[in-house]
């Protein structure tokens, strides 16, 4: 298949194409790895029938008696209508209630003022970011961490890629 990238949805380089233009580009992609027919079928010579000698088509046709009753619930087995799908489309917007953004953000900021005011960080234009404030934070801890596990957990992976290379166990 063809290594064709998907144009973006809205122009913006690091937007999500929409689902018609992923459908679309599939598609495309399909129709070109169709091999095309070198030469179309032959048509057999039509036969002299009378209208009124009609053969009977393949075709059944429902009608308002066959149908079964609509049940209340869906049934597992059925399959899905592949007709239409609802449309997935979720805005960033609509994953977080206004009260909670509001609370988050507020969170965030009242956090942000503390860190700085015990630190005496120097705030530039935009401020720390969370980036920054979670580098600080974990330095300690990740300090603590490699003091207590690095040397066991060197000297083991040493020991394993030395018996490995050499074939016998180590003691």
């Amino acid at each position: 298949m063809s290594g064709s990238k998907i144009p973006p949805s809205n122009g913006k380089p690091g937007a999500d194409p929409s689902m018609e233009e992923i459908l679309a580009s599939i598609r495309r992609i399909l129709s070109e790895d169709e091999p095309t027919p070198a030469e179309p079928p032959k048509l057999e010579p039509a036969r002299d029938t009378k209208p009124e000698e009609k053969q009977p088509d393949d075709v059944f046709v429902l009608d308002p008696s066959m149908l079964l009753p609509e049940s209340p619930q869906a049934s597992p087995a059925a399959p899905a209508s592949p007709a239409k799908q609802p449309d997935m489309v979720v805005t960033p917007a609509s994953l977080v209630a206004p009260e909670a953004a509001a609370a988050a953000a507020s969170s965030v900021g009242s956090l942000m003022r503390t860190l700085v005011a015990e630190r005496g960080t120097l705030v530039r234009s935009g401020g720390p970011t969370i980036e920054d404030i979670v580098r600080e934070e974990i330095r300690p801890l990740l300090k603590q961490w490699l003091d207590a596990n690095l040397p066991s957990l060197v000297e083991r992976l040493v020991r394993t890629e030395i018996e490995r290379v050499v074939g016998r166990v180590v003691p």
